[in-house]
């Protein structure tokens, strides 16, 4: 008898000590919830955007009208023909960069740290680019097959990222950017356009073609009556009767035949013939700018 009443004399005990651990623990889950999430989802920035049609074929400009800077490298915009066109750069109030909308809804994304993610902005445009004939999968296939080359001869709807060579071949499209690891990109085609940057290794050649975005290469340049509407950039940097809508930076001489370059010349010397002009100056009275500078 002495027996069970100690048991039950310890029993509301018992009870009360595992309700307070209860308590203690699910205090400590919820602290952890608040200040963990706190500490995971940094805020995004506080900003206002505007996108208005351009002047330039299937074109937009998107403005940041208000607000905080905006790292351009922590942004993405889905349904645009590059999703990376803001960066690498930092956008401020009434700052803007040209976008080719691929889809009728153009989503801008902001990317936090610890996987955080917040829609800024959703547009509804009209896309204006052409119909795509190829996409992402083409590519793959491409690798798949162990190609040392692709030649591009329709509409392709893709970011081309290939180690090989990549040629743009009559009635090619890229809708996307184009992007060869050690190897040459060659543009061959009277008014064909890439949408996108072009990245190369090797050199690029780039004849009678707009791109939208930069050129950057690891060996030659050449741009020969075509218009860029982005940096050039390269060790050497030839370009003839064409328009940069953006500046040129080389490790040497700058030649430039008959060319507009609204932005500035980065280079130890720069070559002029058939009247250039940089930054709105005759080229011949031009004084290139430090490439340390750029």
């Amino acid at each position: 008898m002495r027996s069970r009443e100690r048991d039950r004399g310890l029993s509301p005990v018992i009870g009360t000590v595992l309700l307070v651990a209860v308590a203690v623990l699910l205090a400590s889950v919820a602290a952890y919830v608040a200040f963990g999430a706190t500490e995971r989802n940094e805020p995004a920035p506080e900003v206002t955007l505007e996108l208005e049609p351009s002047e330039r074929p299937a074109a937009y400009e998107l403005e940041l009208t208000n607000g905080e800077r905006l790292d351009g490298e922590q942004v993405r915009l889905r349904g645009a023909a590059d999703q990376r066109a803001m960066g690498p750069r930092d956008l401020l109030a009434g700052d803007s960069v040209t976008v080719f909308p691929t889809d009728r809804r153009l989503q801008v994304v902001w990317f936090g740290e610890h996987e955080a993610s917040y829609v800024l902005r959703t547009f509804e445009v009209d896309p204006q680019l052409p119909e795509a004939d190829e996409g992402c999968p083409w590519v793959e296939d491409q690798k798949a097959a162990g190609k040392t080359s692709v030649d591009i001869g329709f509409v392709l709807d893709c970011d081309v990222v290939f180690s090989g060579d990549i040629d743009m071949e009559s009635g090619g499209v890229v809708i996307g950017r184009i992007e060869s690891g050690g190897s040459d990109v060659s543009v061959d085609n009277g008014e064909l356009t890439i949408y996108g940057p072009v990245t190369a290794g090797g050199s690029v050649d780039i004849d009678d073609s707009d791109v939208t975005g930069s050129v950057t290469a690891g060996d030659d340049v050449a741009v020969d009556g075509a218009e860029i509407y982005g940096d050039v950039r390269g060790p050497d940097v030839d370009v003839d009767t064409a328009t940069i809508h953006g500046s040129v930076k080389s490790a040497n001489q700058v030649d430039l035949d008959g060319v507009t370059v609204t932005g500035q010349v980065y280079a130890p010397s720069v070559s002029c013939s058939d009247s250039p002009t940089i930054g709105g100056q005759p080229c011949s009275s031009y004084t290139p700018k430090d490439p340390g500078d750029y």
